[in-house]
């Protein structure tokens, strides 16, 4: 509990909240293990928590086939190819994350919170939640519930589409504020393009109005956020383009 701390600004503490990641599983000894943020998953023991792996790459696997039904849409919205984010997307940083909030009730006013106040990274985040409510977002100046609806999937936009689009397509603000003192869980799936792509106003974006935001890579904005919200991260936080 408590290691990642989306909020600095704003919180007094850490997440009230504990998790693991899960990547795409790739060799110790690959071309792409050499990047940060790569390499080998590391599984619970087979006979500790039975077919817990082959269930979490199943569902990895349906869940990014899910993603990728939806990139062509974004596409399509901004009167691309709809294969546009395919070069992108063809080695993404694509990573699983199951999630348990702890009962603590939340205190806004004292900066406690389950999840502080924070957008996501990449360019599409696919939340499967249990039936607790929680999680809010910022909408029209105010923090609104989402209120749980089974057998839905919540999904967010984020900060490397707000990038390529100008602002044309908006990073949600969310957060979680637990009011009901209950434990709650839920999987996110965060798909963000390959460690390499660069990530700069697309031309259509920026006729009307200058980028808004710098050029960058998709691989040194999330190392960038890993930094300033983990406590544990000691990994690298520089990369150089190339």
């Amino acid at each position: 509990m408590a290691e990642e701390t989306l909020d600095p600004e704003h919180q007094s503490q850490g997440d009230t909240k504990e998790g693991l990641y899960f990547g795409r599983d790739l060799a110790a000894d690959s071309e792409e293990a050499k990047l940060p943020l790569h390499g080998p998953n590391q599984w619970p023991p087979e006979g500790l928590v039975p077919g817990y792996k082959a269930a979490m790459q199943a569902y990895m696997d349906a869940i990014r086939g899910l993603a990728d039904r939806l990139l062509p849409l974004i596409a399509i919205a901004l009167q691309l190819p709809t294969d546009f984010f395919d070069m992108y997307f063809d080695k993404p940083m694509a990573s699983l994350r199951p999630l348990h909030y702890s009962a603590q009730v939340s205190l806004p006013d004292e900066g406690v919170y389950g999840a502080g106040a924070h957008t996501d990274y990449g360019v599409l985040t696919v939340l499967a939640t249990d039936n607790n409510p929680g999680l809010q977002i910022y909408t029209e100046g105010r923090w609104a519930q989402v209120k749980p609806v089974p057998g839905t999937f919540v999904i967010n936009l984020g900060d490397m589409l707000e990038r390529w689009t100008n602002g044309y397509f908006r990073s949600t603000l969310h957060r979680v504020v637990n009011n009901v003192g209950k434990e709650r869980y839920s999987t996110a799936f965060f798909y963000d393009p390959n460690f390499t792509a660069r990530v700069a106003c697309l031309p259509q974006c920026c006729k009307d109005e200058p980028a808004k935001f710098p050029p960058t890579t998709s691989g040194q904005h999330v190392l960038d956020k890993y930094a300033a919200t983990h406590a544990g991260y000691t990994g690298a936080v520089r990369v150089a383009e190339g």
